[in-house]
């Protein structure tokens, strides 16, 4: 009896030890993840986005091996031969709490290291300095409670100087990441690395290659590529690093099903011990309890810490009203974008929603919806706030049926002109592609929004010819998607890059199409180039775009 109580006292302690520690993310790699946001000329501007901010479940182990409140810089103490900034460690532990708020305190440890000259993926090998500071100190955090959730890796800039170097990183790679599974005990941690966005030499793509081709099991990566880089062209700026943590949570989340704890029968064990007739019943039959109480400790213990699965289907397969966003810049998004650079600024009517409001990325997989929505799709501009989480939001509070997720698909390249959105063109083909796979999984298109026109203002002759060339794509697209009477939501021009803006706004106006609506920008808030809407600006725009469809018949 005395033993058994032991027994089970002993199983108990280690359970609660692993469920109510820390879940520990190790951040590793050199500059970009060790976070320059922020630093010009080797000084940091203290700024720190609402994304980024300290919360009291997000906890860093500094290089005493102590834990302390996490705030950037995350690495000020690790990377200490050059100025840390931000990274997307605290916007990565933030969205993940906004996901899971149950999920209990991150405990985050930084081990990358950027330096001066930046490190090599071969100064990462198993033996050496760095490999040994990261075990040393994942050893340190598992200390007193606590499992490690996933490795963050962000490096290869420095390997894009060697032609040598850059094609051995995709195996040099993988031995890494196999061997820090093996000495940390995790056959199958989840990784999640990130896809360079810059290098510090010419063999950038050979990297990228490496990267994203990358074949192991619970191994994902995220493209920072169009992401709004510092004057040096080599660092993310701070919002494209709070971006980037955002896109590592739900990269994550897509790797890993975390699912809710209810420690059922964990407390069944509880009061079973607690009860005056245990002592009797135990003696009668104390072999088969001993048993099934360790099988219900390792059940509970497998449910809520060794079950990983792939939940990227999960999205794939929810019934969702699609819609997609087409046009240029403004649908895109510019909104707080200033000389290239997004301001990271995020209001209410954009929140993400998790399984409620979801997107289909450049890879044709379905993920939570954030800002920049385009990010991965206008590619070689910097992408700001647009319309389509505002009418997302909206859509989703004035319909009824809140079990079908709202899914948008980005399409919108800016700079583009009507013609270049001809069918059989790129543009055109891969909207239709991408809305073919949008409805895979389970749904319906419901709508085009269409936001374009700015670059057709220019040449008299394109705006002469505008009226019949958009009529002509919006029947093409019905046509093309199977949808003879496809709603389609346009917006006349706020602003444009030639003379001709009323010529276009009265085409627009004069479109002589059923289910086609048109609202109107014009009058709303632009930016200082005279062009772009600014934030406060997209979100009425997509309001406006969520009205109109609510408001009409073909959203019933």
């Amino acid at each position: 009896m005395l033993a058994f109580l032991c027994l089970i006292l002993h199983l108990l302690t280690a359970y609660a030890s692993v469920s109510n520690g820390k879940h520990i993310i190790l951040l590793a790699g050199q500059s970009n993840m060790s976070g320059r946001g922020g630093v010009r000329n080797n000084t940091w501007d203290g700024v720190v986005p609402l994304q980024s901010q300290p919360h009291p479940s997000i906890l860093r182990l500094t290089a005493g091996l102590t834990w302390v409140k996490a705030r950037d810089p995350l690495h000020k103490d690790i990377d200490v031969n050059v100025t840390c900034g931000v990274g997307p460690g605290m916007s990565f532990a933030n969205r993940v709490l906004e996901i899971h708020p149950q999920l209990g305190p991150i405990g985050l440890v930084p081990c990358a290291i950027g330096g001066p000259l930046g490190t090599k993926i071969t100064q990462w090998k198993k033996g050496g300095f760095l490999y040994n500071q990261l075990l040393t100190r994942a050893t340190a955090a598992r200390t007193g409670g606590g499992s490690i959730l996933a490795v963050l890796w962000f490096q290869g800039e420095s390997d894009t100087v060697n032609e040598v170097d850059a094609n051995m990183y995709k195996r040099r790679l993988a031995n890494l990441f196999n061997n820090l599974r093996a000495d940390l005990g995790s056959p199958l941690l989840p990784i999640v690395q990130v896809a360079i966005a810059s290098g510090q030499g010419s063999f950038v793509e050979t990297v990228r290659k490496a990267q994203l081709e990358t074949k192991l099991r619970k191994v994902s990566c995220v493209d920072a590529k169009g992401l709004p880089l510092l004057a040096d062209n080599l660092h993310l700026s701070t919002p494209a690093q709070v971006r980037l943590g955002g896109m590592l949570a739900d990269a994550l989340f897509r790797l890993r099903k975390n699912k809710k704890r209810t420690y059922g029968p964990i407390n069944l064990l509880l009061s079973s011990i607690s009860s005056p007739r245990f002592p009797h019943f135990m003696a009668n039959n104390g072999l088969k309890l001993t048993f099934f109480f360790v099988f219900i400790i390792s059940y509970e213990y497998w449910v809520n810490h060794v079950n990983v699965v792939d939940s990227s289907a999960a999205s794939d397969h929810l019934v969702k009203d699609v819609f997609i966003l087409a046009g240029q810049s403004n649908m895109a998004g510019r909104g707080g974008v200033i000389d290239g650079y997004w301001d990271g600024l995020i209001p209410p009517e954009v929140q993400t929603r998790p399984g409620k409001i979801l997107r289909l990325g450049g890879d044709l997989s379905w993920e939570d919806a954030t800002e920049p929505l385009h990010s991965d799709i206008d590619v070689n501009k910097t992408c700001g706030v647009g319309p389509g989480m505002a009418f997302a939001n909206a859509v989703w509070r004035g319909d009824p049926r809140r079990d079908r997720a709202v899914g948008l698909v980005p399409c919108a390249i800016g700079g583009s002109g009507i013609q270049e959105w001809s069918r059989g063109g790129r543009l055109y083909n891969g909207l239709v592609r991408r809305a073919a796979v949008a409805v895979e999984g389970g749904g319906e298109i419901r709508a085009v929004l269409w936001f374009q026109g700015e670059r057709d203002t220019v040449n008299r002759s394109d705006a002469e010819s505008y009226k019949e060339k958009l009529q002509r794509l919006f029947m093409d697209l019905r046509a093309d998607l199977k949808s003879p009477l496809l709603p389609v939501i346009q917006v006349a021009l706020a602003s444009g890059e030639g003379a001709y803006v009323e010529m276009v706004r009265e085409a627009q106006h004069g479109i002589e199409l059923p289910n086609v609506i048109t609202v109107d920008a014009k009058g709303l808030e632009l930016q200082p180039d005279g062009l772009h809407l600014s934030t406060h600006a997209q979100v009425r725009v997509g309001e406006m775009l969520a009205h109109a469809i609510l408001q009409s018949n073909c959203f019933l």
